[in-house]
């Protein structure tokens, strides 16, 4: 599941995902990530600037034991922290999401 509201990089990494054989969920708002946490996702793919209230979204995805893939400015490092906090699994730089997507989920998948 992918939660961002940024529609580049939204397209980008959709196509990507899919290249490497994944469905993909866009949601934009928290309560169609929640909905779709639900069914149970490999995993959640979270825009820490563009997600609605993407900690609280974090959180819910790790008590329903979902992988959680973070990624946000590399200029905002407290708010890669918090994420860490929250309980991704990763939380990274928007460029090595961009540069490194199936090596973050390989890492993501161990």
């Amino acid at each position: 599941m992918l939660a961002t509201s940024e529609l580049m990089l939204q397209s980008r990494l959709n196509e990507s995902l899919r290249q490497l054989g994944y469905d993909v969920v866009i949601s934009e708002s928290a309560e169609a990530v929640s909905e779709a946490l639900a069914e149970g996702p490999e995993a959640l793919i979270v825009d820490l600037q563009s997600a609605n209230e993407p900690l609280e979204l974090i959180g819910r995805a790790r008590r329903a034991a979902i992988p959680v893939l973070a990624y946000g400015q590399h200029t905002k490092a407290n708010i890669l922290r918090q994420a860490r906090d929250s309980g991704a699994s990763l939380a990274v730089p928007r460029s090595e999401i961009v540069d490194d997507l199936p090596g973050l989920l390989a890492r993501l998948s161990r």
